[in-house]
């Protein structure tokens, strides 16, 4: 038995180690041990460079890191704060999260990336499953185990994983040149992920990800939930820029431009056979948008509010009949979108 930790649960299995819900016995308190046997422990030095990088990059939207060292068994261990709501990928179980939710989390990530990057820090590998949330529900950066100092030239890790690689930047993919600017491409496509959801990511081969990042295709920069609004869009898409110089040009400039960003309403998205239906509240109101089939070739639009659900009265406005399908979507994309910069509400 260790005296420094009481061991209680396994949160999760990586490549090279365990990452254990533990109490440090002396402190009385939770923490996450991230520990590795010695049998994998090719230099001390690697393994306790992500504490090292921690231990700099201190901020409020950046796990904290509280001790490392080496256990009685040999492993050696990276103790850090517990935080019980788990990482943002536990939260969206891969489905689109309220847009303003989306936003506040992304301005918190990039607080602590524009902080990691005035310490010289890249962190090769924001996605939000290194996204952990706060107590407060605030998001904090974890997972520094790729991290560099300074802007380098490497080859990118070798992990067949696909939620990895499509956050790579092309210039990664191609030059294996890591940058602050490939970070902010990190933060544009785990963005795109929050407000879509991954039923947006393609599924593509693993020999064709450099193809589709270099000519700007992977993710879809024009595919886009309806409610979704374009000065968000165009946030989402300047950080995906194929050329890292069009991107924008440090964690803080991003974070400025999605301040800016006023979201009024939150959609909630149902898909049924012959229809689909978006509901939301707004102050003491509540609204509904259905775009509804009629035959194979005409849709109709019928936007509703009211008091309650039991109370809906449409908007004449913005309801329509016999529409094509492709009328019907962009009717339907500016009312949500509409609604959502509070222009009806």
């Amino acid at each position: 038995m260790d005296t420094q930790f009481d061991f209680k649960k396994r949160l999760r299995e990586g490549r090279f180690g365990e990452v254990w819900l533990a109490n440090d016995i002396g402190l009385n308190a939770e923490c996450a041990v991230k520990c590795i046997p010695p049998d994998k422990v090719v230099n001390q030095h690697n393994f306790f460079h992500e504490a090292h990088i921690l231990k700099t990059a201190q901020h409020t939207n950046i796990i904290k890191v509280l001790g490392s060292g080496k256990l009685n068994d040999g492993r050696i261990f990276v103790a850090m704060e517990f935080l019980k709501k788990g990482s943002l990928e536990d939260e969206s179980m891969g489905a689109y999260i309220p847009l303003t939710r989306a936003r506040q989390i992304m301005i918190d990530v990039l607080r602590g990336l524009e902080h990691a990057h005035s310490k010289d820090i890249i962190h090769r590998d924001i996605k939000p499953a290194n996204i952990l949330i706060g107590d407060s529900g605030e998001g904090k950066l974890s997972d520094f185990g790729l991290a560099v100092c300074g802007v380098k030239h490497l080859q990118p890790d070798a992990i067949k994983d696909y939620k990895y690689r499509m956050h790579l930047a092309p210039e990664v993919k191609s030059l294996n040149d890591y940058s602050y600017m490939s970070d902010i491409y990190a933060c544009g496509v785990t963005l795109y992920r929050l407000v879509n959801g991954d039923s947006y990511i393609r599924t593509i081969p693993f020999e064709r990800f450099k193809e589709e990042a270099e000519k700007g295709t992977f993710p879809d920069r024009n595919s886009y939930r309806e409610f979704v609004p374009k000065s968000l869009k165009l946030i989402i898409n300047k950080a995906l820029s194929i050329n890292s110089i069009l991107r924008f040009k440090s964690a803080k400039e991003m974070r400025r431009a999605l301040e800016q960003v006023k979201i009024h309403m939150n959609w909630n998205e149902q898909l049924f056979l012959d229809r689909i239906k978006w509901s939301a509240s707004w102050g003491n109101k509540c609204y509904i948008v259905e775009r509804i089939r009629i035959d194979p070739n005409r849709w109709q639009i019928i936007t509703r509010k009211g008091s309650s659900k039991h109370s809906l009265r449409s908007i004449k406005k913005y309801c329509f009949k016999a529409l094509s399908e492709r009328e019907s979507i962009k009717k339907t994309s500016k009312i949500l979108q509409d609604f959502v910069n509070g222009k009806s509400v």
